[in-house]
């Protein structure tokens, strides 16, 4: 019986967070199977007792397994959670509590940070006792240890570490510089009598290190800087757009000050790659509390090019997490910012490469912002799940991969102490659900009579009854999304989006929605318990007939396409997140299909009669009435060079006109380019007006893929769309697929346009760039 408790240890206790799936239970419960059977030799259970010792391990096993996995979250947030140990000292027998009361012996690892390396390795660096303290052991203290990776975290090894002999080193943080080096930022305390935030170097990528310099410090004798503390922590670095880096860090030292405050977040700033650190810029203190503390700061660059960052506020706050934002990330306001719901102590903030941010804290729930901090959701449950406790402590987030977050944190152990462990995410980056026969998982239905049939989704609808796709929430704020509609009899049918409140009812819920009516229209509205018209366009709709429609949903602007040509375009902000649904009409039955989202990688539209970011190869090229134009007499092109595709699968999305005759093209995957007709690598998909729609491959030598007969008329803009899925390549032209092609010669690269020869004038709009 003594296996047995130590399987439901196994499951009850944060050594499952390495065993959280069902071959691991199964690894689990042969040892204790085995163990029985060795108990059974060994002390002889007669054949009932056997029999009942292996029932109770059975239901054990059944439950454990069922909390081995970690369901994917509902919400649509990053699911599928797994990780593993980053550092887990092991125990060891100390000489009694330190200075501050701690065991040594039972402390491990804690308090974790990671950057990555320009050659695509990570470090990262943590708090360890392996010694019995600077109160028992001159020479002794907290150290930091630092471990690489070069499997994208998934393993680890220890390859330096820093201490300073007689001090506690600890709350570790790593940057590195644009010449290479690495700098490494760290409080260094003894405690009550002298509190430095110190900055170490090293030249060969964390192999080891020298000291460089010091941000602040207080100094004293010993005990007389207690009652209260007055010490510097927690430092955290940045880089500012001048080149500069800064440090942002917890600062007790203004608590005998005029005015005064118990605790402040400070910064410093360094010109020369931190060898020497500015003033203090205060960054966040609470002009109606002195007794208040502001502490635990993390900063980052947002992509809209201003900074945000989140901090802990401590006292009458009850540590809950405020966050500020500045334009060039040293000007800040006064006062402690605005309140991030569902988070308490030690925030982090990480703003992901497609502009979003995402928030945790010590209540490790997982919060999500599409407006750079204006607003906060609950994207996830924990990537800790249920086994997440208080203390679990310290997290940060990164971003490991293009749809991968990696959430470190140190988890309490359950003989004392921590280990430093990280769990990967996987953001969702598609969508796309075809209704496979007999179900729609996933979805809930508000109203109506649903039901599947062909592999398709049937609403039988009195007062537009609506159904929302629970298992996906698109987390980012610009995507795409498509369905097909089909109105079986008079009426409507719609596609939401954004969606928050669904209930049953007409009005019952928040969000967008677009839709087609026989009556000869398709419209777009927003709902917040009563309706709004957006816009509304005339289209010819029959019963019957199957219609594909895209919503574009692009940083307040929103597009509806009808079987590819835009019919609706309208600016509205009111809903940044939500869920996205289907919705039919009023006594009126309505089949859906084929329903998809995807995010927004890039959307340009020249709108602003500008085309920055293109680089032109050949070619007279202006931009006039929101549309780019080219003349040209060697297909000159013009190559989009801030948005290199480095996705396997994605879509291209483009309009193209021929003013007079000749072609024009889209080009993918494009390397190498420079002026001439075929001077670069890559693919192109073209339109001539000499009847013929074709697809090319460029070696810095054209070779045709596919052709088809097609009239193409100078003057009309025709929309092109191009799939791209791992080599195979499809294209259709105005909605119809014309052409296809399997061939891998050139996986990744930029986009671009193309004109054609002789004097020939082409125009490009709506260039659109979306994950599959």
């Amino acid at each position: 019986m003594g296996m047995l408790l130590i399987y439901i240890w196994l499951l009850t206790t944060n050594t499952k967070d390495e065993a959280n799936n069902i071959l691991n239970s199964v690894y689990y419960l042969v040892i204790v199977v085995f163990t029985i059977v060795i108990n059974t030799y060994l002390i002889g259970l007669d054949g009932f007792m056997l029999r009942k010792t292996m029932a109770v391990v059975l239901v054990l096993f059944v439950i454990g397994s069922l909390f081995a996995f970690d369901v994917a979250s509902a919400d649509g947030g990053p699911a599928n959670w797994d990780g593993t140990i980053i550092n887990n000292m092991p125990p060891f027998e100390d000489a009694g509590p330190d200075t501050l009361g701690i065991y040594p012996g039972s402390y491990g690892s804690q308090y974790c940070r990671m950057t990555q390396l320009a050659n695509g390795d990570w470090l990262s660096v943590y708090s360890v006792y392996d010694n019995n303290g600077y109160k028992h052991d001159p020479n002794g203290g907290v150290r930091l240890h630092v471990a690489k990776s070069t499997d994208n975290c998934r393993t680890w090894q220890e390859i330096s570490s820093v201490a300073e002999a007689g001090r506690d080193v600890d709350n570790g943080n790593l940057i590195q510089l644009s010449n290479g080096d690495v700098l490494l930022a760290c409080r260094s305390v003894i405690w009550w009598q002298s509190y430095k935030v110190d900055i170490y170097k090293s030249t060969n990528n964390g192999n080891s290190w020298s000291y460089l310099s010091t941000v602040d410090s207080n100094e004293g004798a010993p005990g007389t800087l207690g009652n209260p503390d007055k010490g510097v922590y927690e430092p955290h670095f940045t880089m500012l757009d001048s080149g500069d880096v800064a440090v942002v860090y917890a600062n007790e030292k203004h608590v005998n000050k005029n005015p005064a405050y118990s605790q402040v977040i400070s910064e410093k700033v360094s010109s020369d790659n931190g060898a020497t650190w500015g003033s203090e810029i205060l960054v966040a203190w609470d002009t109606n509390s002195s007794s208040s503390r502001p502490g635990m700061p993390v900063i980052t660059k947002m992509e809209n090019g201003h900074y945000i960052i989140v901090f802990e506020v401590g006292g009458a706050y009850g540590y809950n997490i405020y966050s500020k934002t500045s334009s060039d990330g040293v000007t800040w306001s006064s006062g402690i910012g605005d309140k991030i719901a569902h988070q308490t102590g030690a925030p982090y903030v990480l703003s992901l490469s497609d502009g979003r941010l995402a928030v945790t804290s010590n209540t490790h729930v997982l919060s999500m912002s599409n407006d750079y901090g204006a607003t906060w959701y609950e994207n996830s449950r924990s990537p800790w799940g249920q086994w997440a406790d208080d203390n679990n402590l310290w997290p940060a987030i990164y971003q490991t991969g293009p749809n991968e977050i990696g959430v470190v944190t140190s988890v309490g152990r359950w003989y004392g102490g921590n280990n430093v462990q990280i769990r990967f995410g996987t953001l969702p980056a598609s969508f796309n659900y075809t209704f496979p026969a007999g179900m729609a998982y996933g979805w809930t239905q508000y109203g109506g009579s649903w039901s599947l049939n062909n592999k398709q989704y049937t609403v039988n609808s009195n007062d537009c009854s609506k159904s929302v796709i629970r298992s996906f929430i698109p987390s980012f704020k610009d995507y795409s999304m498509e369905g097909d509609i089909k109105i079986n009899n008079a009426g409507q049918g719609s596609l939401m989006f954004n969606v928050t409140n669904a209930s049953a009812g007409t009005d019952s819920f928040h969000g967008y929605a677009a839709g087609i009516e026989t009556g000869g229209i398709v419209w777009l509205g927003k709902w917040n318990g009563s309706y709004t018209e957006l816009g509304q366009a005339p289209l010819s709709v029959n019963a019957g007939v199957s219609y594909h429609m895209t919503v574009v949903v692009n940083d307040g602007n929103i597009k509806v396409y009808i079987n590819d040509e835009l019919k609706i375009d309208v600016d509205d902000t009111t809903y940044n997140h939500g869920a996205v649904g289907v919705r039919g009409g009023f006594n009126n039955s309505v089949t859906f299909d084929n329903i998809s989202v995807n995010p927004l990688k890039c959307k340009y539209t020249f709108d602003n009669n500008r085309s920055d970011g293109w680089m032109n190869y050949g070619g007279t090229w202006s931009v006039d009435d929101g549309k780019l134009d080219v003349t040209t007499s060697a297909c000159g092109k013009s190559i989009l060079k801030w948005t290199k595709v480095a996705s396997q699968c994605y879509t291209l999305k483009g309009d193209v006109k021929v003013n007079q005759s000749g072609q024009g093209s889209l080009l993918f995957n494009v390397t190498d380019p420079s002026s001439g007709q075929d001077s670069f690598r890559g693919y192109g998909v073209g339109i001539d007006t000499g009847g013929v729609v074709w697809l090319a491959k460029w070696d810095n030598n054209y070779t045709q893929l596919d052709n088809e007969s097609m009239t193409i008329n100078s003057g009309t803009t025709y929309h092109l769309k191009i799939i791209y899925n791992n080599g195979d390549i499809k294209v259709y032209v105005n909605g119809v697929e014309k052409l296809s092609a399997a061939d891998s010669a050139f996986k990744v690269g930029y986009v671009g346009v193309r004109g054609g020869l002789n004097s020939c004038s082409t125009t490009f709009d709506n260039i659109e760039i979306y994950a599959n």
